[in-house]
């Protein structure tokens, strides 16, 4: 071992990972308006930077959204969130 210590993550989806951690919340929805992989990137950041949310997954394919929180995150929060990324609508 070269003696440097890497931080462990909690959480990641960014594996595929469908491991959820004890207490952790999870929630799924429908982003329309998305084209290309920009559109998932600017999803996946502005979800991410929610309080509480531990880990976002996002599928261009099929719309779906995954997002992973300490507690239940207010519906209204993941739509402005989702807003601020771009043209987009979640159901």
């Amino acid at each position: 071992r070269s003696g440097i210590e890497m931080p462990r993550v909690p959480f990641c989806t960014c594996g595929g990972s469908d491991a959820v951690p004890a207490g952790a919340t999870t929630a799924e929805y429908t982003v329309s308006g998305m084209t290309c992989e920009h559109c998932t990137k600017a999803v996946t950041e502005e979800v991410s930077a929610i309080p509480g949310v531990t880990g976002v997954e996002v599928d261009l394919d099929s719309g779906s959204l995954k997002v992973v929180s300490d507690a239940p995150v207010d519906f209204d929060r993941i739509v402005e969130a989702v807003a601020e990324a771009g043209d987009y609508t979640v159901s």
